[in-house]
């Protein structure tokens, strides 16, 4: 039995992985909408995962499954703070965004990956109109841009 890894953000990732037989590489096809792409990786593969790679403290990779099986594996994540702040669904990201202003600068402000601010970047582009014109401007700063550079 393996362990189901879903790739959320908007980008492909892959990695390779030295196995007994040689190297193997898997990639994961960045979500479109609200297609994400999942795949199961043996044991060997995950525990090299968590042991030599920012896959999981970045957030890149998000372990997925049944909550059991999820919490068991989460235990080998050598920073499981850093992981829960830095994995957002895209679902996630539109509640967060559209939600309370004060959570969402708290939430936004707990994310330490820049890939992960990006994956909220477009998804905030993605629904610019619906943004009030405060949370856009503290978006941009977040960013450290301008608005109109961001959401033009």
């Amino acid at each position: 039995m393996g362990v189901k890894l879903a790739r959320y953000r908007n980008t492909n990732y892959f990695v390779r992985v030295p196995l007994s037989g040689g190297e193997k590489q898997y990639t994961w096809t960045g979500a479109k909408g609200n297609k994400v792409d999942i795949k199961e990786v043996s044991t060997e593969v995950f525990d090299y995962l968590t042991m030599n790679s920012i896959c999981f403290d970045q957030g890149e990779l998000v372990i997925v499954g049944e909550q059991e099986e999820v919490e068991k594996a989460k235990e080998n994540i050598s920073n499981p703070e850093s992981y829960e702040k830095n994995t957002h669904t895209k679902e996630d990201i539109e509640k967060i965004l559209k939600g309370n202003f004060p959570k969402m600068k708290k939430v936004l402000g707990d994310i330490t990956a820049d890939s992960e601010k990006q994956f909220v970047i477009s998804v905030a582009q993605e629904i610019v109109e619906e943004l009030p014109k405060g949370k856009v401007d503290f978006l941009a700063q977040w960013m450290n841009t301008e608005a109109d550079l961001l959401f033009d």
